[in-house]
Order: C-alpha cells, then structure tokens, then sequence
C-alpha cells in the first residue's frame, strides 16, 4: 500500500455524495455535535483514529459516555493515545479493546488488559489499520482552506489515506487551535470537506512537547555524530534532549548546507533552518524543502511550519520507505537505543520483555541511510544508567537479557555512539565489533566485559 500517489491521482471519497452546493453549504450539512457523531459507532465497530496532539477529544469523551449502550464491544486502533483519554480509562477496559504500534505514555494502560501492542515497522501502520478491517475513521484536522480542504497534520500521518477510503463512515474533529501545515500539494494530508459523513466542531488547545533540555551527556554524544555529519548531509534524528545537542552541534561546528528527511520534524529542526545551517539545497528528493511526517514540539514550531513553503510533509510510508530514503545522497540517520550487545545487537524498544516503545522507524533509517550514497547510520545511546537504588549499569552488554526484543540486527549495524566515543561495527568480526564497544562502554565495565568477549 504505496503513499506515493500524487496530487490529482489521489482516490476520493467525494464520489458518493450528490448533495451538490459549495464546500460551505456542505460543511453546514455535515456539522453535528460530539454526542450525535458518537452515536455512528456502534457496539462491535472496529475504529481507527488518529492520535498524539490528534487524539479527537470531543468524540472520545461523547463515546465514552454512552458505551454502556452500544450493546457490544469496540475495537479501537491509533498511535500514541494520550492518558486523559475517557475511552481508555480503566473502568471501559470490558468495553474497548485498543491497539496501538508504538506506546508512549499509553504504556502505562497495559496493566488494565485491554491495551494490546502490534510489532510493526512504523511505516507499514497505514497497512497495519487497514487490515483491521475499520467500519469507521475519526480523525482531527485544522479548519478548511478557501477550497475546503483540511490538514491532517500535526500526527495525522500515519493514518493513511487508503484507510480513510476504506471506511464507511469517517467522522472529523475540525479543530480551530490546530494550525494547517499542508500546502495543496501534499494532498495526501490533506482531507475535503465533501469527503466526511460527520463533522464535530471542537476548540482544544493541541497538546505541546515542551523542549527536553540536554545534559552534558547528551551534548558529549551530540559532538561525537556531529564529526559524524558531513557538508551537504541529509539528516534524520528523532526526539529528546540529544537531538536538541545535535544541532546545536552541527550549527556549532560550522556545518552547511544540511537537508532534512525525517519522520518527526521538531524545534531543533526548526533552528537549523533559521539559522541556514539546514537550507536543502543538497537534497535529491524535494530539494529546498524539509520532509518529514509528524510535527512534534510547541507553539513555536507549528507557527514556523504553518503554511510554510520550505516544509514538505507526507504520509508515514511515504517518507520512512527505506527506497524512497536513499534516493538522497549522504543521509545520515541519527536513533537512540536502550542497549547494544557486543555483537551489535539493538534493543530500542523493551525492558526484558516488557514492550516500553515500539520498533518505530528505526529498521528503515538504518536500512535506507546505508544504502544511500555515501550515507551513515548512527546508533546512540548513553554508556551507563542508574536504577533505582542508584545502583549504576553498562547499557552495552555481553548479551541482551533474557526477552528482549532486537530492534536492529547485528548485520544492520554501522556507527554506535556513547558519551566514550564512536564504534564502527560494518563488516567487522565479532571479536573485533566487540573491542570496539568496549572502548565506548563506560569505564567502570571494560574490564568485566573484556572477560565476555566471543572469540
């Protein structure tokens, strides 16, 4: 299920409506209030949604309220469903089941029983849902445009638009605190207002992700992938105090004429370009503009990003498509991990066999950053940790412990960076691979893992 249609060839629901009229009058038709929407779901629906600052509140709340009535259970499918969700507190556990790819703070619901995590590559989460066979869509966009079109960013990229098509019945949240970051030609974010079958007018403020703040850790990483990045790189980081301390690097060491490709664009990118260290002009695919997925960060980034022509955002398999990465030269894909083995294993997504993230996009950065010109993949992690009886613990390891998911592939493996320095596995023995973690590990443990090396 490819996102690459273009504008024009996109499929379109607007086909089934004959109401005729203007997009306004269409609107009008269509508007409802939150407990009428609510009432197009019915007991043994599976519902997809889209969700993070996307999650649809008004509808959310007015379901919950009448759960009780719909005389069977719902099925419910998202990505990033925030805590003050009414649906998925943990009196509704009988009466919603809910899947999710990737966990954030929903994490914590798992105890309840009725949260359940999908393995699935990030950008296969359009497929993911549309296996799920979906009755009805629910989605939050920005108000129409002139024409009637209505953005579905800031999170409404992984809910591909073939799923929308798919549905019976798609009901939007029309948000007016949610900027429109799509121009007319990413139509695939974008949605008409002829296309719904029900509108909820809602006023909530999209949840901010406040800038994390670095630590001196951090920054030691960040100069370690910043000697890492060359002139005219295309660059993918995710989130967190140690992308902020990359581009403060990068624009520390005088980089230039960086491009962005990436699937969340956040405050950090929003610098780099400000400050021109991230001008795009290298860039093979959309050159002069940053790609990316999902809008994470505050205020500030949304009003940078809004309407802005040097932005470019796609749908999820779009962009993570590891082809479609390497069609840039020298991307340079930067992703945290939990811990490593020394043999290169990556654990980026679980405490044992506790599921605590998700495999995300991580495998396609790695895959697609390598297999472009002159590109790099870099795994990052902090050396060490401390639990909580302030007991320390190397995050590399003789072997991942028992249960833990790999994330990436020993043989996937480039670059690996901790605060100590940077180890390059590519084509390396085990033995040698495992030297070289060594040498980054923290120093309290070189010596008990010299005593683990394979030979």
């Amino acid at each position: 299920m490819e996102g690459n249609n273009v504008a024009g060839e996109i499929p379109s629901r607007q086909s089934r409506w004959a109401d005729g009229g203007d997009w306004q009058e269409q609107y009008q038709k269509r508007v409802m209030t939150a407990d009428e929407a609510a009432a197009l779901i019915h007991g043994g629906d599976t519902v997809v949604s889209t969700g993070g600052a996307n999650w649809p509140y008004a509808v959310d709340a007015a379901l919950a309220r009448r759960l009780g009535a719909l005389g069977g259970r719902i099925e419910w499918n998202s990505l990033f469903a925030p805590l003050d969700t009414a649906l998925l507190q943990v009196e509704n556990r009988d009466l919603v089941e809910y899947n999710v790819n990737f966990f954030a703070a929903d994490r914590t619901l798992v105890p309840q029983g009725n949260v359940h995590f999908v393995p699935t590559h990030l950008s296969e989460t359009g497929v993911w849902m549309a296996s799920r066979r979906p009755r009805v869509a629910v989605i939050v966009c920005a108000p129409p445009d002139e024409n009637g079109w209505m953005s579905r960013t800031l999170w409404g990229a992984h809910l591909h638009r073939t799923v929308l098509e798919q549905c019976e019945t798609v009901i939007v949240e029309v948000n007016d605190q949610m900027p429109a970051c799509v121009s007319e030609g990413e139509r695939h974010l974008l949605f008409h207002v002829s296309e719904a079958d029900a509108i909820v007018e809602s006023h909530r403020m999209p949840t901010e992700n406040r800038v994390v703040a670095a630590t001196e850790t951090d920054r030691r990483i960040a100069g370690h992938i910043a000697e890492l990045v060359p002139n005219g790189a295309c660059c993918q980081f995710g989130l967190g105090g140690l992308a902020n301390a990359v581009g403060d690097c990068l624009a520390y060491a005088g980089k230039k004429d960086l491009g962005i490709h990436t699937e969340v664009m956040t405050n950090c990118v929003v610098e780099l370009m400000k400050k021109g260290v991230v001008n795009n002009s290298c860039k093979q695919v959309f050159p002069g503009r940053s790609v990316g997925a999902f809008l994470v960060g505050d205020r500030n980034l949304w009003a940078f990003a809004n309407q802005n022509p040097a932005f470019c955002f796609k749908e999820i398999d779009w962009v993570n498509n590891p082809r479609r990465i390497a069609e840039n030269d020298r991307v340079v894909s930067v992703n945290n991990a939990m811990e490593v083995d020394l043999t290169g294993q990556v654990n980026a997504e679980s405490i044992g066999t506790r599921e605590y993230s998700g495999t995300g996009g991580q495998l396609e950065w790695v895959i697609g950053s390598q297999w472009s010109r002159e590109g790099k993949s870099i795994i990052a992690l902090r050396s060490s940790y401390l639990d909580k009886s302030g007991l320390l613990h190397s995050k590399i390891k003789a072997c991942l412990p028992l249960g833990s998911v790999v994330t990436t592939p020993r043989t996937f493996v480039q670059y690996v960076v901790t605060e100590y320095g940077v180890a390059n596995l590519k084509y390396k023995s085990c033995r040698e691979r495992a030297k070289a973690l060594i040498a980054i590990a923290h120093p309290d443990f070189r010596k008990e893992l010299e005593k683990e090396m394979p030979l």
